[in-house]
C-alpha cells in the first residue's frame, strides 16, 4: 500500500531545493530585514519603557521633595501665624492693661476730687454751724467777717491734718 516512487522523491527535492532558493532570494531577505526591525522596534520600546519608568520615578521624587518643601512652609507658616497671633494677645493685655491703669488713675483722681469737694462743703457748713452755735452762745451778733476769722481757727485746732482751704 504505501509505496516510494523513486521519481516522484527527486523531483519533491528539487522543487524544494528551488523553492528554497527563490524564496531565499526574494522572501527572505525581506523576511529577516522585517524581523531586524520588529527587533530593534520592540528593544525601542523597551528603552523608551525604561526612561519613562526612570522619568517617572524622577518626577515622584521630585513630587516628594515639592511636598516636603510645601509642608516645611505650611508649618513656617503657622509657626510665623502663632508667633503673629501670641504678639497681638501680648499687645492687647499690655494695651487693656495700659487703658485699665489709666482709667484706675482717673478714676482716682476723680475720687480725690469728690473728697476735696466733700472736705470743702464739710467745713463750709461746720463754719456755718459754728456760726449758728457761737452767736447762740454768745449771744450777740458778731460780723460776718469776724465769725469766719473765728471758725477757721477753730477747724485749725481741730483738724490739723486735713488739708486747709479758705471758706
Amino acid at each position: 500500500m504505501l509505496e516510494i516512487n523513486p521519481g516522484l522523491v527527486i523531483w519533491t527535492f528539487i522543487i524544494f531545493l528551488v523553492l528554497l532558493f527563490v524564496l531565499g532570494k526574494t522572501a527572505w531577505k525581506p523576511l529577516l530585514a522585517s524581523l531586524k526591525t520588529r527587533e530593534q522596534a520592540i528593544a525601542d520600546s523597551l528603552a523608551r519603557a525604561e526612561q519613562a519608568r526612570a522619568d517617572a520615578e524622577r518626577l515622584i521624587a521630585e513630587n516628594k521633595q515639592e511636598r516636603a518643601r510645601a509642608e516645611e512652609e505650611v508649618q513656617k507658616a503657622l509657626r510665623e501665624g502663632r508667633a503673629y497671633a501670641e504678639q497681638m494677645r501680648r499687645d492687647l493685655v499690655e494695651k487693656a492693661k495700659g487703658e485699665a491703669d489709666r482709667m484706675l488713675a482717673q478714676a482716682r483722681q476723680e475720687i480725690e476730687r469728690d473728697t476735696q469737694n466733700a472736705l470743702r462743703q464739710l467745713r463750709s457748713e461746720a463754719a456755718d454751724l459754728a456760726i449758728m452755735a457761737t452767736s447762740k452762745l454768745l449771744d450777740e451778733n458778731m460780723n460776718e467777717e469776724r465769725h469766719r476769722r473765728v471758725i477757721h481757727k477753730m477747724i485749725e485746732e481741730l483738724s490739723p491734718i486735713a488739708p486747709q482751704t479758705t471758706v
